[in-house]
């Protein structure tokens, strides 16, 4: 009680000492008589002689400290009345106690249980705040805390640990910069050897963690090791972006083989109106043959030096889209090695094969937006008549439809169309459906089932102008216009 006293009489004559030489004047006794009432008894008992305070505004200041402490302490009271469990509230109250007690002067001394109290409730929430990784705000509060309730020994006791949990917060923020610079390499191999390299500095920063963790003594239930555990969160989220390269890397060879099928020949084209000759169209599939199987060999020899990170799930995946692209261009091949046959069909869509296996570019895998087959004519004053091919799996009720910019009639069959007369004599079924026929939008209804093979022939005819153009695209449903 005499050390007390002591103390309490020092930081009064502190302050009379600074208002005598702060305003050359002397310091109203009623302050000097404030301070040591709150500082031996308790801050109410201030009150008494303070009001006595002359000057109105040093009155205001005096006693506004006791209405401060109040509102503190009753922030401090209050989380008798709150759950442990409601972390937010807590921490909320511990915040609006140690802004209140800010707002007092220096030389006002906190008595010594709500000092504790306001210090070992703003411990706890130091360690919930580490715990829950946040650890720049836990170690702003355990300043702030601890200049406030100065000397408290909960306080003293985590310091270290706050000092820990920086060190930690440090190399989990080097970890995922090391990473996201891995990331922006552009050479793949360099990109994951940076990666593998972030990935082993994990498992060094988790032992020096642990390693910290236990010099601080703090509890296997404390916020400083349960935020050391959370290095392997952030091994796995490291993992999950060294996973997403290799998926980028494959899915390029995915998209290459994609790009591949959907290439176009290069040229204006030998033949009139930017059309090509069979022999070109030949070449063309061929080329795409080769450099497809190409890409898949070098798929193949990324899988082998890197087999532990690619599924044979994904290989295969890729084996089955190759193939099915290479049996369709067998088609073709098939399809353009009699020239003569073909030559008789009319002119040649391009794309000539179409499909919902090749999508437009752009369009997402899951859209599957297939890709139109285009053709146009000039100076054309009669009928004419073209063919394509269609790729539709069996037991898909996919449509093909036909679509000009202008609206002359179009008749789609399954046989040759080369003469109209044929078409006539052979009574050959015209399979648009005309009754679903929207503008000039011309569909073959499930087309899978109403064409005999993979071939489809179409007859533009005569219209009001010599020049005409339009696609041929495939429809899950026109119906409901899906692509």
């Amino acid at each position: 009680m005499k050390k007390l006293q002591f103390l309490a009489l020092s930081a009064a004559a502190a302050l009379l000492m600074s208002c005598v030489s702060n305003s050359g004047s002397g310091v109203d006794p009623a302050i000097t008589k404030g301070v040591n009432a709150w500082n031996t008894k308790e801050p109410a008992a201030a009150e008494a002689y303070w009001v006595e305070i002359q000057d109105a505004e040093q009155q205001k200041k005096y006693l506004n400290y006791i209405k401060l402490f109040e509102d503190g302490n009753t922030a401090l009271e209050n989380t008798d009345n709150i759950k442990a469990s409601n972390e937010p509230k807590l921490l909320s109250a511990c915040n609006t106690a140690l802004t209140k007690f800010e707002g007092i002067d220096a030389s006002l001394k906190l008595p010594a249980d709500v000092s504790e109290k306001g210090g070992n409730l703003s411990a706890v929430r130091v360690d919930k705040l580490i715990g829950a990784g946040k650890v720049s705000e836990a170690a702003k509060l355990h300043k702030r805390a601890s200049k406030v309730y100065e000397g408290n020994a909960a306080l003293d006791a985590i310091a270290n640990q706050v000092t820990a949990a920086n060190t930690i917060n440090s190399k989990i923020v080097s970890l995922f910069a090391q990473a996201e610079k891995a990331g922006q390499i552009e050479d793949f191999d360099e990109k994951i050897t940076a990666y593998d390299a972030v990935l082993a500095k994990c498992s060094t920063v988790e032992s020096e963690a642990n390693s910290l963790v236990k010099s601080t003594g703090a509890a296997a239930n404390s916020g400083l090791a349960t935020y050391a555990k959370s290095i392997k969160k952030v091994r796995q989220d490291i993992s999950v972006q060294h996973e997403a390269a290799f998926r980028e890397k494959v899915y390029d060879f995915k998209d290459r083989i994609g790009a591949e099928f959907a290439r176009q020949p290069e040229g204006p084209g030998s033949g009139k109106n930017g059309s090509y000759t069979l022999d070109e169209i030949h070449d063309h599939y061929v080329s795409v043959s080769t450099n497809m199987d190409t890409i898949y060999s070098e798929l193949l020899l990324f899988a082998e030096k890197y087999n532990k990170s690619i599924s044979q799930d994904i290989i295969d995946d890729v084996k089955v889209q190759k193939d099915d692209l290479n049996a369709k261009i067998a088609q073709v091949n098939r399809e353009i090695a009699n020239k003569k046959e073909i030559e008789s069909r009319g002119k040649t869509v391009m794309p000539l094969m179409i499909g919902l296996f090749n999508p437009a570019p752009g369009s997402t895998k899951e859209s599957q937006k297939s890709r139109p087959a285009k053709f146009s004519a000039k100076g054309q004053k009669n009928s004419e008549y073209w063919w394509g091919m269609v790729s539709i799996p069996k037991g898909q009720m996919n449509d093909l439809v036909i679509t000009l910019k202008d609206n002359r009639t179009v008749r789609v069959f399954n046989e040759n169309t080369k003469s109209g007369k044929l078409i006539e004599k052979n009574n050959i079924q015209d399979l648009v459906s005309r009754s679903s026929r929207v503008g000039n939008s011309w569909p073959v209804l499930n087309a899978g089932s109403q064409l005999k093979g993979s071939n489809y022939f179409f007859e533009i005819q005569k219209g009001k102008t010599d020049s005409y153009s339009g696609e041929v695209v495939v429809y899950t449903s026109f119906i409901v216009r899906n692509r």
